[in-house]
């Protein structure tokens, strides 16, 4: 029946957009519905509150905000917003606000139904954010974790520097990481409303701009709540960056617990060793020790025979290249005649010589230079 009389689109209620976290759609009218304008917007609300009876942070519940808006506007005929599944509140609140309302920016402006909506969204944001803040802080402030457990916080006073000495490491983290995950969802849905608030206020200006020719009283109005929709544009992002300020230190908070457990435990597990195990952890020790020393040892030795054969090595490898000549070969002929007169002519050096220090020296000074800032290059390439 809404889709005949409205003209809704069918997707509204479908189950992708009834249990989408967020969106916005628009339309404009066509042939003698010209001058008409449609949208369909959603936006969730996560609101935690205390279970009857029970002690606040722990013992808490939430419910979901499912806001969901149709508006329909046409410059010469009806002009409405149909609100659907929001609550009680927000509608009576709207209510007020139309009322309040100038009537001029609802003549000129389809988008004028929003900023009346949306500043209804911004109260249940401010209210849900302050109640999950509040969570967080009780979490920060605790003395100990049974307070955080019982749900009390009796040392809201307490100084931050001792803080951590006071908490136990015996930890309820089904509760801290529950707390998380509504943090979590509140980040989730401020990030949707921020997105869905910039398409608004797009659209909005290229609405602004196509109508280029009207008269410049209804340019005023609707530049006036194009400034109203990001004033609200800016409320939501404070509120999505508090959200995720809250996450950030909720996480610190967990992982504080987590240290402080690893800590209680490894100190628990070193006072309840026995003598005997003492004893054996010592022998294990000393014998790991006595290894490495033989094999220090085994090294060293190494390293001098390897020192003791290097000098002559090196004097043979210089003695073999081609820049040195004994003259062996020298006295003999192809025939053989004349042997007897073939003689030493002694050892020669080559003129050439000078080429082999040429190369040796510069290579050798750049070995040494390269190994001793080898960590420093190998830390600009992020080797390591």
């Amino acid at each position: 029946m809404l889709e005949g009389f409205y003209s809704m689109p069918n997707d509204i209620w479908t189950k992708v957009h009834w249990e989408s976290n967020g969106y916005y759609g628009c339309s404009d009218g066509r042939d003698e519905d010209i001058d008409r304008h449609d949208t369909w917007f959603r936006f969730l609300v996560k609101q935690l509150f205390e279970k009857p009876g029970k002690e606040f942070p722990q013992d808490y519940d939430y419910s979901w905000d499912k806001l969901g808006f149709f508006t329909t506007w046409k410059k010469s005929g009806r002009k409405c917003m149909l609100c659907l599944d929001c609550p009680d509140d927000l509608v009576k609140g709207m209510r007020k606000s139309l009322d309040t309302a100038s009537p001029d920016h609802f003549i000129v402006d389809p988008y004028a139904f929003h900023q009346v909506a949306i500043r209804g969204i911004v109260n249940l944001y401010d209210k849900s954010i302050w109640r999950i803040r509040d969570v967080v802080r009780t979490v920060e402030k605790a003395g100990s974790v049974e307070r955080i457990n019982s749900g009390l916080s009796t040392n809201i006073g307490a100084s931050l520097q001792t803080r951590p000495k006071a908490r136990k490491p015996t930890v309820d983290y089904d509760h801290l990481h529950e707390a998380a995950r509504h943090v979590i969802h509140s980040t989730e849905t401020l990030q949707v409303s921020t997105q869905l608030l910039e398409q608004i206020i797009l659209r909005h200006k290229d609405r602004l701009n196509w109508l280029g020719n009207i008269p410049e009283e209804e340019k005023v109005c609707m530049r006036q709540v194009g400034d109203n929709l990001v004033f609200y544009y800016g409320m939501i992002h404070a509120f999505k960056c508090r959200s995720e300020s809250m996450q950030a230190r909720h996480q610190n908070e967990i992982q504080l617990v987590r240290i402080l457990t690893n800590s209680q435990d490894r100190s628990t597990y070193e006072a309840g060793k026995s003598n005997e195990e003492l004893q054996a952890f010592n022998t294990v020790a000393q014998y790991h020790s006595h290894v490495a020393a033989i094999d220090s040892a085994a090294m060293k030795v190494i390293a001098a025979l390897t020192a003791a054969f290097l000098p002559a090595t090196f004097v043979s490898a210089i003695f073999s290249m081609s820049f040195f000549n004994n003259g062996g070969d020298n006295g003999t002929s192809a025939g053989g005649a004349g042997g007897a007169g073939g003689g030493d002519e002694g050892w020669s050096l080559s003129d050439k010589f000078w080429i082999y220090w040429a190369f040796a020296v510069p290579l050798t000074v750049a070995t040494i230079i390269l190994l001793a800032f080898s960590k420093q290059i190998m830390r600009r390439l992020g080797m390591v």
